[in-house]
């Protein structure tokens, strides 16, 4: 009866949730990062699409570090639906400081609302992003100026950013251009895209 009750109560604050971000954040000029209120604190699937849409599959094709030899921290881990894998930037040997930026394939392109930042879900913060900046291309190569950018507040739930406008694209950069509590690196349990 107690894991009934126990799984009834957390589909309760997923559904919860889901409400509260399907029904629109306040925006600026720029976007919006919009985090859940206390009552919806379970973080929701990174790239969980919305009822009756597929999921957009996202391939990893760049990130300007990854800590492979002192942990599991490859950037691939940021796409593959584990919030218990990250990507973590070297921080063995060497740890390149910020900014640091993964850039991620959208295969086919899609068009996109926005996108998700599920920081790690360990007991650590190191390489929680602060200050970040997104951007969107066609080719991987020509990105322009920012669609988004802004500060992520502190906590372990999952960030939404939502766009001022729709942007179609094949690839997507996050720039992480600052850690919470100012180290050098970053990290990542999920990034993903809000159709």
């Amino acid at each position: 009866m107690t894991n009934t009750k126990s799984s009834l109560l957390s589909g309760m604050a997923v559904l919860a949730a889901c409400a509260w971000l399907s029904s629109g954040c306040a925006s600026n000029e720029t976007a919006s990062c919009c985090t859940p209120t206390p009552a919806a604190t379970a973080p929701a699937p990174a790239a969980a699409p919305a009822a009756g849409q597929a999921k957009i599959p996202l391939k990893v094709v760049k990130a300007d570090s990854e800590e492979t030899a002192g942990e599991d921290g490859k950037a691939a881990n940021a796409v593959d639906g584990d919030p218990n894998t990250i990507w973590h930037t070297q921080w063995q040997d060497s740890a390149p400081p910020c900014p640091h930026e993964i850039i991620i394939e959208l295969t086919p392109p899609a068009s996109i609302k926005g996108f998700t930042y599920l920081p790690r879900q360990d007991d650590s913060e190191n390489g929680t992003i602060k200050d970040y900046e997104f951007y969107v291309s066609n080719d991987g190569s020509n990105f322009g100026q920012p669609v988004a950018k802004g500060s992520f507040e502190g906590g372990k739930e999952l960030k939404t950013v939502k766009l001022v406008e729709p942007q179609t694209c094949r690839f997507l950069k996050l720039k992480a251009i600052s850690e919470i509590n100012n180290g050098a690196w970053t990290s990542a349990a999920e990034i993903g895209v809000v159709q």
